[in-house]
This record gives C-alpha cells, sequence and structure tokens, in this order.
C-alpha cells in the first residue's frame, strides 16, 4: 500500500472515497472536488478495494493530487474508510461513495453548521437520487421495526423523511452512509467503523455508538449531493434487495441486531420477519396482488454473520 500523504495548507477537511470497479463514475466525483482541494480547503485520499476496471490507473494518471492507497483484496466499505479515517489530519472528514457528487459550496455549508455546532458528530446533506428521489433520514433500525414492516410498512417508517434540498437543518437519528460529514474528535472517543462488517449497516452502528455517547446527528439541507446510488454494487450481477447486495445486507443487519440487541431479539427479529412475510404474502394472495419481497428474502441469508471475500 502506498502511504505518502502530501500536506497541504491547513485544509479543513479530508474527504475519504472508498473504491471498488468505479471507473465508470469516480470522475465526476472527482471533478466536483477539484475546487475545495485547489483552495487548500480539502484533502481526498480515495482507498481502493483491488478494483481490476483500470478505477486506479485512471485516478494516478488524472488526478495526481489525490492521495490513492491500494489494497490487495477487497476489505470491505467500513474498513477501507478506516483506513482513510487513520491518516486524516484535519478536524473533519467526509465519507463520499464514489458515485456521489457533491462541490466546494456544500462542504462549506456542512463545515460551517459544524463549526457552530461542536455538539453534532455527524451531519448530512440533501442527496438526490439518479432517479430524481430524495434520500431519507429518520430512525435507527430496531428487532420491532424489522420484524413488523412487512405488515406495519407506515408504524416501522414511523420518523422517517426525505430531506429536501434547501430545507433548514433538523435533527435526526440517521442518515445514509453515502455522504457524512462527520467530526474527527467523535471518532477518536467513539472509534471508527466495526471492522467485522464488510458492507451495510456499518454508518447504523457508527451512529448508533455516537448517539450514546450523546453526539448529535444532522441533516443540512442546504447543501446538496448528487448520488447515482449502488452503482458498484450493481457491477457485481449479487442479487439484490432494495438496492443493496442481499448477502452482505441481511448479514450485516444480524450482527448489528446482536450487538445491540442481544442474540435472543436478533433471532426473534428474523424469525419473526419471516412470519410477517408470509402473513403479508397470504394477504396479497387473497388480494389478488403478488409479493415478490419474499421470494428474495428466501434467497438470502438467514442468522449468518459477515463474511469477508477472500
Amino acid at each position: 500500500m502506498n502511504k505518502s500523504l502530501e500536506s497541504k495548507n491547513d485544509p479543513q477537511v479530508t474527504v475519504i472515497i472508498v473504491t471498488y470497479q468505479s471507473k465508470d463514475t469516480i470522475k465526476e466525483t472527482l471533478d466536483a472536488l477539484t475546487e475545495a482541494n485547489e483552495s487548500g480547503f480539502a484533502d481526498v485520499i480515495v482507498i481502493d478495494n483491488a478494483s481490476n476496471d483500470g478505477t486506479t490507473n485512471f485516478i494516478s494518471e488524472n488526478y495526481p493530487w489525490v492521495t490513492l492507497l491500494i489494497n490487495e483484496k477487497n476489505i470491505g466499505f467500513g474498513r477501507g474508510c478506516n483506513i482513510g479515517l487513520d491518516n486524516t489530519k484535519t478536524p473533519y472528514s467526509l465519507l463520499l461513495n464514489p458515485d456521489a457528487v457533491i462541490d466546494k459550496k456544500s462542504l462549506t455549508v456542512m463545515y460551517n453548521f459544524m463549526k457552530k455546532n461542536p455538539e453534532t458528530g455527524i451531519c448530512g446533506p440533501a442527496v438526490i437520487e439518479a432517479s430524481g428521489e430524495l434520500q431519507r433520514a429518520g430512525s435507527l433500525s430496531n428487532p420491532w421495526k424489522i420484524m413488523l414492516k412487512p405488515v406495519l410498512p407506515n408504524w416501522s417508517s414511523k420518523g422517517q423523511r426525505i430531506v429536501k434540498p434547501g430545507e433548514k437543518p433538523m435533527e435526526t437519528d440517521w442518515i445514509c452512509g453515502s455522504v457524512m460529514f462527520l467530526r474527527m474528535s467523535m471518532i477518536k472517543e467513539i472509534n471508527a467503523f466495526d471492522p467485522q462488517i464488510f458492507l451495510y449497516f456499518e454508518e447504523t452502528d457508527l451512529i448508533y455508538r455516537a448517539s450514546k455517547k450523546g453526539w448529535k446527528i444532522w441533516t443540512v439541507g442546504e447543501a446538496v449531493c448528487q448520488h447515482v446510488n449502488a452503482a458498484s454494487a450493481k457491477l457485481t450481477k449479487a442479487p439484490m434487495m432494495e438496492g443493496t447486495i442481499s448477502e452482505h445486507y441481511y448479514r450485516s443487519r444480524f450482527y448489528y441486531l446482536i450487538k445491540h440487541f442481544g442474540y435472543p431479539l436478533a433471532i426473534t427479529a428474523e424469525a419473526g420477519e419471516l412470519v410477517m412475510m408470509l402473513v403479508r404474502f397470504l394477504i396479497n394472495t387473497l388480494r389478488g396482488k403478488s409479493y415478490k419481497k419474499i421470494s428474495n428474502r428466501f434467497r438470502s441469508p438467514f442468522f449468518k454473520l459477515p463474511v469477508f471475500p477472500d
């Protein structure tokens, strides 16, 4: 791994991007960060998880100002971010997906918000998906919400809301990990991402731990990010569930439930979810409607912990 890190004039934010087969999306991401870097406001670190599509060559040839760290194998999103966080010297960091685009103006908006609100550990912008949909923020997952979601979706999603571009900052319990602005003093207190999680729920676990220590989570809608959504995941051709790779999503979720709620509730949540899915399937069948989620769920892991590919 190349560990030569170039220092700049008092940067305030380090943008950390974990790439995997990201050649087709990383150009827009890095182009949008050029101004922030050239002005000395932000450092940019890219951690590549053994891409074989030319991602690293493309970055090194076209963006010499990016610190590029190359892993010999795919170590997952959280562990990749941890490498970037270990190499961060600035008071703040921004975790950014390689298919997300954010400019200096929005970076500055979040930086100014964090400066004015020292009790806030994490904030996130309004995120516009490629479809035009707006990303949601809201409540943290727990066993009861997971178990009852098939039959009580409105109750399970209570507290969730879209983050509208231009809206005033609002406190929340959870934001998506595709773009997260972090206070490094918080990271030093609670530690970074759990290295046991390969993909998904790593940000949920981080937010849960931050909240337990009294750190606040906010959305800052005056900052705006564009997001392709699951670009690298779709390239794997693996079975997907609501925009995620099923194999990793359900393993990570089970680990998260065990870690924060214990084995009995974790098992109850997964078994209960299956029962509620069967109930929903029967109701839909009687109404002449389909319920495709149940077949997708049966093809996904049950009661399995995360694994790291060889």
